[in-house]
Parts: C-alpha cells; structure tokens; sequence
C-alpha cells in the first residue's frame, strides 16, 4: 500500500471517528472534565451555580479517541502494506463519500442537540 494511500485512510477514519465519539459522549451522556474558569480547576462534575466548560472535555476525549482509532488503522495498514494493496479509485471515492457521510451525520445530531438544549428548537 502506498503512503499516500495510508495518509489518506488514516485521516478518513480520524475525521469519522473523532465525529462519532463527539456524538456518543452526547448521547450515552458520558462524563468527561470540565473546566471552571472562575475557579481556575478541572473537575469531573459539574457544580450548579458555576459556570462551567464542558466543551473542552469532549473534545479532548472525541480527538484522544479518534487518534487511538486512527493509529490502530495506520498499523493495520502498515501491516497489510507489505502485500502490495493497490487502492481502486472507487475505493477512494466510497472512503470519502463514507467519511462525509458519517460527519455529517454527526453535525446534524449536535446541532439538533444543541438547538433542543438551548431552547430553540
């Protein structure tokens, strides 16, 4: 497999999957530090009466993952890769249409979610 080829599945899968994780934080309401800059601290909950960023701690865990998730792609890839794996360029084009795909999706989701939280849908 070329390096090329690898460069770009491996960015194809880190966008997917720092969206997807970005979402399942939001869904299954995982629990991920937020900063209290009042207070200038981490914590893990969230105190009511302090204003609080959440958003810092889930993008840290979604791209944490998404790196974990892209560089066990790129190892797979650099082991398949001695087996001489050309890809097609309807393989290319399915990837990125995928990856579009999925971010979307995703956006859609945390926009939805957002706009309900808020009070505007």
């Amino acid at each position: 497999m070329k390096k090329s080829d690898v460069t770009y599945i491996v960015g194809c899968t880190f966008s997917a999957a720092v969206s997807i994780f970005y979402c399942c934080i939001i869904f299954f309401k995982i629990t991920v530090p937020r900063y209290y800059p009042t207070l200038h601290e981490w914590k893990w909950v969230n105190q009511k009466g302090i204003p609080s960023q959440g958003w810092y701690g889930i993008q840290s865990f979604a791209y944490i993952a998404g790196g974990i998730v892209a560089i066990a792609v790129y190892l797979a890839c650099k082991r398949a890769g001695s087996k001489e794996i050309e890809l097609k360029p309807g393989a290319v084009k399915s990837t990125a249409l995928a990856t579009i795909a999925v971010v979307l999706v995703c956006m859609a989701y945390i926009l939805f979610h957002e706009f309900h939280r808020w009070g505007t849908i």
